[in-house]
């Protein structure tokens, strides 16, 4: 999958961004911050985005997420750990994996947001701990698809 990774904390992103090439996934960026996100999106093609909530001093990240998915048709992964406002805005993105997390959960929150995208049934087990699925049905289309 080619994932958008928005992470401002570059340690964490390039240790995100290493495990999941490790996994055989093309990163677009890492994004340190939400204008530098959407300029990826605008030259990119990205099957989904994970998208770190508090990215300077708000949480600009759930605005992003929205942005993501109106504008490209792309599908958000919260990986945050601003539980309370991932909660508050189940709309924007199909879950949020809770830092910190296992390694291994990151891999596994991109096979269920990939599973959640082409419309399959996720089992429970397959969901790790640090996961929380919210919208099974969120749509996200490319635009002109």
């Amino acid at each position: 999958m080619r994932i958008l990774l928005v992470e401002d904390d570059p340690i964490l992103a390039l240790i995100a961004a290493s495990m999941l090439e490790d996994e055989g996934h093309e990163i677009i960026g890492p994004a340190y911050g939400d204008e530098q996100a959407l300029a990826l999106a605008d030259s990119q093609s990205i099957d989904i985005a994970l998208v770190d909530i508090n990215l300077a001093v708000h949480d600009e990240g759930v605005a992003l997420a929205r942005t993501l998915r109106k504008r490209y048709g792309i599908a958000s992964m919260f990986v945050s750990g601003q539980t309370e406002a991932a909660r508050n805005n189940t709309d924007a993105a199909l879950g949020l994996l809770r830092k910190p997390y296992e390694p291994s959960d990151l891999g596994r929150c991109v096979a269920v947001a990939q599973a959640l995208i082409s419309g399959l049934t996720v089992l429970p087990m397959s969901v790790p701990a640090s996961l929380e699925v919210y919208s099974p049905a969120l749509t996200c289309n490319r635009p002109g698809a």
